[in-house]
């Protein structure tokens, strides 16, 4: 049995406060290759992932911006800059999102829960290597206006965001899950 992994499993925690640098390019293949082994009912493979670093973070920043802008219809022009700065929170931003086939046994549901596998494994991927990472969604990243700016399809859905990068901090205490709360037993 091997209990340091399940140790491993239970120390990872979000970081917000990341610094460069993020994985390398072939850091990111070893994670993504190891998260595309998550639960998949019927093998459909319906994660995407697509890099954002450097300037390429600024059409996340677009779409933090556009985002305000339907939100609030008297949005000044000089707020713009601080909502595209969310996209450089840290060195490297991650979308993960379901490309939803049409399939006679795996509803939509089910190829979104295994995207959401996935990202779980990026996070324990990245931790595995030494980086942090923060699985951020919200309702910027479910607008059709975000999948026109990022060229999605239709039938795709944004599963979310993950900020990547180096912790500059020490991990958060996390106090343990009181398990009695979260389970039941059905015997005989």
């Amino acid at each position: 049995m091997n209990k340091e992994f399940i140790n491993f499993m239970r120390n990872r925690v979000s970081q917000p406060a990341l610094n460069a640098p993020a994985p390398t390019e072939s850091e990111w293949e070893l994670i993504l290759s190891a998260a595309s082994r998550a639960a998949d009912h019927g093998n459909l493979k319906p994660w995407r992932f697509c890099v954002f670093e450097g300037e390429g973070r600024s059409k996340l920043g677009q779409i933090y911006w556009h985002h305000a802008l339907s939100e609030v219809e008297s949005m000044p022009d000089s707020k713009k800059e601080s909502f595209v700065k969310k996209a450089y929170r840290a060195p490297a931003v991650l979308l993960i999102y379901a490309s939803i086939q049409d399939h006679p046994k795996v509803p939509a549901i089910e190829q979104v829960m295994a995207v959401s596998a996935a990202a779980q494994q990026v996070l324990l991927g990245l931790n595995a290597l030494g980086y942090g990472g923060m699985w951020r969604s919200g309702p910027a990243c479910f607008t059709q206006k975000t999948k026109e700016l990022l060229s999605l399809k239709d039938n795709d859905q944004i599963v979310g965001l993950i900020y990547v990068g180096t912790p500059s901090e020490k991990p958060a205490f996390i106090p343990e899950v009181e398990l009695a709360n979260h389970l039941t037993w059905v015997r005989d």
